[in-house]
């Protein structure tokens, strides 16, 4: 089959014309060999968008405006028509908002996804809302730092009527003084800085040997360390022994033989006993110097007359003890002897001979004088051979002494 030349010419006038009618569809952007979706959003204003805008969903273009009138149901409102792929299903609360695409105030919508598993439908109705001009996003941004510079003047202003309040007269009077006071002070220092330049000055010698005294005091404390720490260490252990002592009850007792001797005081000095007799009676005294005139009478007639009252031997240790205990007697063939010992204790009752304080000392002797027990180590009638015996004994006994037997009368 052959097409004649007029019918050729006429599909290549009609392919031309599809071509042409697709190429500027889709220069508005309408593909018209792609199935798209329909929604419609409902708006007050729209801000300068306008047909072929596009719809954009996370900044990637997915539709566009197809159309823009107002709404029949509502006259105060504008519905804009608009398409997206097939291929983007949102769901039913989702937002078409209008934003500015560029800086030169151009408009898009701008597709806020929603979440739930209900989806749109192709001709449903999107909630719209608006973008706010930036007058309203810097009036949105700079309301809360108003408020915050209107409180802030506010509190500025308190503080201010109250530093005026503090600051009267008065007080600026006093403040005035008071630098005057300041500046006197810091002259004063200045002038004492001066006195203590020169002093230091002055005394600079005497300050480098202060100095060198101490770092030599230093060097001894560092080569004296072990012996500061055993001295702490002692006083450590006084204070431990002091702290376990009884001192509570020491001083208690301290206390209550302070009373009783106060007690005694007050007995003698009321002449109570033989104390406050001998105190507070003279007759004592008077009997005393009768005793000393006598003595002196007797002295005098001594010194006139000794052969009257003594007789000399060549030895005589003018201590004599008669024998009159008990254990004594028993010794009769001692009884009309004299004879020396040497006394090395005394005590009101008896030791035992085997006690450390006898020093391991043999052949020691118990006598029993006057209500006292005496004891004795030798025994002799010749006096140098006591006096030898004295010696030794005295190396372990320095208070012993010499004692003279001699029969009782």
């Amino acid at each position: 089959m052959k097409f004649s030349k007029d019918a050729k010419i006429g599909l290549v006038v009609v392919g031309a014309i599809v071509i042409l009618i697709w190429g500027i569809s889709f220069l508005k952007g309408f593909n018209l060999f792609s199935s798209e979706q329909i929604f419609f959003a409902r708006y007050d204003r729209v801000d300068g968008l306008k047909k072929s805008s596009p719809v954009t969903l996370k900044g990637y273009k997915v539709g566009q405006i197809k159309n823009i009138r107002f709404n029949s149901a509502f006259a105060d409102h504008l519905l804009v028509e608009f398409s997206i792929s097939n291929e983007y299903k949102l769901s039913t609360n989702s937002i078409a908002r209008i934003e500015s695409s560029d800086i030169m105030g151009s408009k898009e919508i701008k597709l806020i996804p929603g979440k739930g598993d209900k989806m749109l439908q192709s001709g449903d109705t999107i909630k719209g809302n608006i973008e706010g001009d930036l007058k309203e996003q810097v009036s949105m941004q700079m309301l809360p730092l108003k408020r915050k510079a209107e409180n802030l003047m506010s509190s500025v202003d308190s503080v201010l009527s109250v530093i005026q309040y503090v600051f009267n007269a008065k007080t600026r009077e006093n403040l005035t003084k008071s630098f005057g006071s300041i500046e006197q002070t810091f002259q004063k220092l200045e002038n004492t800085s001066g006195t203590l330049d020169t002093i230091v000055t002055g005394q600079k010698s005497h300050l480098e040997n202060i100095i060198a005294n101490a770092d030599s005091i230093s060097w001894n404390l560092k080569n004296n360390n072990e012996n500061i720490s055993n001295i702490l260490a002692n006083f450590s252990n006084i204070s431990d022994s002091l702290s376990a002592a009884e001192i509570t009850q020491t001083v208690n007792h301290a206390k209550l033989t302070l009373q009783k001797s106060n007690r005694i005081l007050e007995k003698i000095n009321s002449g109570q006993g033989s104390m406050g007799m001998l105190i507070n009676n003279d007759t004592l005294y008077r009997n005393l110097e009768a005793a000393s005139n006598s003595l002196t009478n007797l002295l005098i007639d001594l010194k006139n007359n000794p052969k009257r009252y003594m007789h000399f031997s060549l030895f005589d240790t003018g201590k004599t003890v008669y024998l009159n205990s008990e254990k004594s007697k028993k010794k009769t063939d001692k009884l009309n002897q004299v004879y020396y010992k040497v006394q090395i204790l005394s005590s009101l009752t008896p030791i035992s001979l085997n006690d450390p304080a006898f020093k391991g000392k043999q052949k020691v002797e118990e006598i029993y004088f006057n209500g006292r027990y005496k004891y004795t180590i030798g025994e002799t009638q010749n006096y140098k051979e006591i006096i030898r015996q004295l010696k030794k004994i005295r190396d372990d006994f320095p208070d012993a002494f010499i004692i003279k037997i001699s029969p009782q009368k």
